[in-house]
């Protein structure tokens, strides 16, 4: 027991509760087999029950009966993950050991799985596609989703009642170099024989028994479709209306790497249909501790006015501080070209690597010498005259399946301790197959066990085979999105909009956005519809505000006219960015595409109080009624920003604005 946490095993029946004050999750265990039996909303008493899949880990032979053991333990000091119970179910067999390992939440709705294998010798194993029932045009009972199969490539299969249900599915895209939709969401009414199958792609899938307004979500923790790993069919499939699949597990059981080879994860959570979308919140934010340290930030990055390593150096990085201050930025980021080896990114040098950095040169990663003559020194003692923090980008090697991942362990303990470095954008990750995707977790778990925490990492999703949005989502902040006026492809209400769908389904303080300097390359954009330069520096501001700010520019080179206004905001932000970093933050409004009334509803989880962003973009019309969660009459509402003039009214859950100009934004807060 932890809390209102439980897990109990009957050996005697060979099943298992795992649960909360929300949730309860009984599996059943047979053999070499585990399934998961029923699904309950403790706090309704509504029940998802009846036919399921049996998984089997395939180191194990048909009709094997291992040695089967159940533990559990109570965590509170893993970095970067809430404390919880965590439940173990161990299948030992001649062939090898597999695990099923559960995270229990306190007053949590949602249940986290992730299973691990570990094999004996070359046994030979045969997998299965995930293939659908293709109907054969004979008429017969429907009676095929007995679910008396067993499926390898299972990674949760839950029981859902034969009821009527619709579901809706989310599909995330990554390597957003080449990708501008971030999210494609899909809404269905499920076909209700029993015979009948649904196929969705994605990583988020919310079941609603519309009927009764009960909802069950299954999540995948795993990359995008386009970076996962021995991926055989579908992400999830729903047989009529009896049973949901999560498939998925990242293994080639026939090529695996020594050691404890884990599965991508999975979780279940239950709710009122109204409320299925915070319960998932208050699950992912179990993932990103409530600390100080790791708040909402505003970063600076110089890459974004495509100077690359031309401009880093010393003297260059000063002038950055002292614009960083004026700005109220908290993190100056020196992006590649501090360093002395050369990348295949470099201006100053051709020929240069994108892996294979030790082999290329023993001290790759010291600091380059011509560029800062006293090391980083004098730049992080400047910064922190000013309260303001350093990171670095840095690109783990990842040449032969990240053979050096402890070198690059040692590479980052050593600027952590010498320059108290603590935030490192890690770029250049490929991860190809499951040795590399082992090697480079560990990599992140023995920086933050040896630093206790306290290093935190940037992760790029911006290219190729990554973990993505959603998998060992403890680590950090996401790098979202490279965008640049050089290249015309940096437009305000793009970046606006993918942010806005992303915050449907992950916590936005998980995720940096960028604003550009929008004076540069203004003949770029003569005569383009929606201009970054037609935006004031302060919407560009507030449309990423939600997240963490990112300042993707050399700030030294700013007008002083837009620093001012950009500092304006910043300094006003940092008074509520606590309040937003506690905050679910809900899309409201019409989805952005330069030309619609959109916005952010941020309510605090603390204390119910909302911070609401509305926006206007290129509209003919000057007003717009945004709906809210709650209704807000009665309360007190007070104008904290705004960067034109708005007349608001209020009543019940709507709030009505009318913008006085195009392009205009309004920061109400609301307690």
């Amino acid at each position: 027991m932890f809390k209102d946490c439980y897990a109990l095993y009957d050996e005697n029946t060979g099943f298992i509760k795992l649960g909360n004050s929300k949730i309860e999750k009984v599996l059943q265990v047979n053999g070499a087999t585990v399934r998961t039996a029923c699904v309950s909303d403790t706090a309704t008493c509504f029940d998802w029950s009846g036919n399921s899949l049996w998984q089997r880990c395939p180191i194990f032979d048909e009709g094997e009966t291992p040695t089967v053991s159940f533990e559990t333990e109570v965590i509170e000091n893993l970095y970067g993950i809430k404390p919880h119970l965590k439940a173990v179910l161990c299948f030992k067999g001649d062939n090898g050991t597999a695990w099923y390992e559960y995270l229990i939440f306190p007053e949590i709705a949602f249940i986290y799985n992730q299973n691990f294998a570990s094999k004996c010798g070359n046994i030979a194993v045969v997998e299965q596609e995930n293939k659908s029932n293709a109907p054969t045009g004979i008429e017969e009972e429907q009676n095929k989703a007995e679910a008396n199969s067993v499926n390898f490539d299972v990674l949760d299969c839950v029981p859902l009642g034969s009821r009527h249900l619709n579901i809706n599915s989310f599909k995330l895209y990554d390597k957003t170099d080449y990708n501008d939709m971030l999210v494609e969401q899909q809404n269905a009414t499920v076909y209700t024989f029993r015979n009948g199958e649904l196929e969705r792609d994605g990583n988020v899938f919310c079941i609603n028994d519309y009927t009764s307004g009960n909802s069950l979500m299954m999540i995948k923790h795993s990359p995008t479709e386009s970076s996962a790993l021995n991926r055989k069919g579908p992400d999830f499939t729903m047989q009529g209306n009896v049973y949901a699949t999560l498939y998925g597990t990242g293994i080639d059981f026939n090529d695996m790497p020594d050691g404890k080879v884990p599965y991508y994860a999975s979780a279940v959570g239950v709710g009122k249909t109204d409320d299925i979308y915070e319960e998932m919140w208050r699950y992912n934010t179990a993932f990103c501790l409530d600390d100080p340290r790791n708040a909402l930030f505003c970063m600076s990055n110089t890459w974004g006015d495509r100077s690359q390593d031309m401009a880093v150096c010393e003297s260059f990085m000063l002038k950055e501080i002292e614009r960083a201050r004026q700005l109220g930025v908290d993190i100056i980021q020196i992006d590649d070209g501090w360093q002395l080896g050369v990348t295949a990114n470099s201006l100053r040098k051709k020929g240069g690597v994108w892996e294979g950095y030790y082999a290329d040169n023993s001290d790759f990663w010291a600091v380059n010498p011509e560029r800062f003559p006293s090391g980083l020194k004098t730049v992080v003692d400047k910064a922190r005259e000013y309260g303001i923090e350093f990171g670095l980008w840095f690109s783990p090697d990842s040449s032969k399946d990240f053979e050096n991942y402890q070198k690059d362990v040692a590479t980052l303990i050593n600027l952590y301790n010498t320059y108290g470095i603590r935030y490192f954008k890690l770029d250049g990750v490929k991860i190809r197959n499951k040795l590399c995707e082992m090697r480079f977790i560990k990599l992140l778990q023995e920086l933050t066990n040896l630093t206790k925490g306290d290093m935190r990492f940037n992760l790029d999703v911006t290219a190729e085979d990554r973990f993505g949005y959603m998998y060992m989502s403890q680590f950090g902040t996401l790098f979202v999105e490279n965008r640049y006026t050089d290249f015309t492809n940096y437009f305000p209400h793009n970046t606006f909009k993918n942010l806005w769908n992303l915050a449907h389904v992950i916590p936005t303080r998980r995720l940096q956005m960028e604003l550009l300097n929008t004076r540069r390359n203004t003949k770029n954009y003569e005569g383009v519809l929606f201009a970054p330069n037609t935006y004031s520096p302060d919407y560009l501001f507030a449309t990423v505000m939600v997240a963490n700010p990112l300042f993707w520019m050399e700030m030294s080179n700013l007008d002083d006219d837009y620093v001012e206004t950009l500092a304006k905001i910043s300094n006003v932000y940092k008074k509520y960015k606590q309040e937003i970093f506690n905050s679910r933050v809900i899309p409201i409004g019409e989805c952005p595409n330069g030309m619609a009334f959109s916005g952010y509803a941020c309510k605090n989880m603390s204390d119910e109080t909302y911070n609401l962003i509305l926006f206007r973009e290129a509209t003919s019309e000057d007003t717009y009624t945004f709906k809210l969660p709650d209704n807000i009459s009665g309360k007190t509402f007070e104008v904290i920003y705004q960067n034109a003039p708005a007349d608001i009214n209020i009543s019940g859950n709507n709030i009505t604005v009318k913008f006085a100009e195009q392009r205009s934004f309004v920061w109400v807060r609301i307690e």
